[in-house]
């Protein structure tokens, strides 16, 4: 219960609390997102930040395993018939009738971090990728070889209950990568934190 009742707050300041991070997000989740044809399983759509971004003619089904984030993603997906949001964490995909057993495209963009099992969730995002189909990664990841990065170290257990389970000492980028994904465009940059953004597709 009061989990749930911090989960409200959470969703209440997460879009102000990120406005600004966002205004340099946004260019990155474009240049990802214009690339998606087909049916795209969007993994933790939050309050829906990606939705305006999405090409028109593309089919998405965006999952948020917390309620009130879904509840605002439903409330932002009102604006887009292509899109259709489902209460419902990744390790439910593969069996939700709702769902199509393979996706052209799957978008992980900060969600990797909040994730109990990451490794588990990788796998999950290969078993539901057609054969040639293409993962787009918008993640932070953990600082490691700075002072940055030990400074993360030291705050992520004060963190990550703060912020509803995000971690801040994660290496999305080799989780993925050892889970079986390889990429085909990949850069890190510096924003506050280290990010990850990558285009990836399935080692044979």
């Amino acid at each position: 219960m009061i989990r749930k009742h911090y989960q409200k707050i959470v969703a209440a300041i997460y879009d102000p609390f990120m406005k600004s991070l966002e205004k340099v997000l946004t260019v990155h989740r474009r240049m990802l997102l214009e690339k998606t044809s087909g049916m795209v399983l969007e993994v933790g759509a939050g309050t829906g930040v990606n939705f305006p971004l999405y090409p028109q003619d593309v089919e998405v089904f965006a999952i948020e395993p917390s309620v009130p984030m879904y509840e605002r993603a439903v409330k932002a997906a009102a604006n887009y018939p292509n899109i259709r949001v489902f209460n419902m964490g990744i390790e439910t995909v593969k069996n939700h009738p709702d769902l199509p057993k393979t996706f052209d495209f799957v978008t992980s963009m900060l969600v990797l971090c909040t994730i109990p099992n990451p490794k588990q969730a990788a796998q999950i995002y290969r078993d539901v990728l057609k054969e040639d189909g293409q993962l787009l990664v918008l993640e932070h990841i953990h600082a490691t070889g700075s002072f940055y990065g030990k400074l993360q170290k030291f705050v992520n257990p004060l963190w990550r209950p703060l912020a509803d389970g995000c971690n801040l000492t994660r290496r999305q980028d080799i989780i993925l990568k050892e889970t079986g994904f390889k990429p085909i465009f990949e850069k890190k940059f510096s924003l506050g934190t280290d990010w990850y953004e990558a285009i990836m597709t399935m080692d044979s």
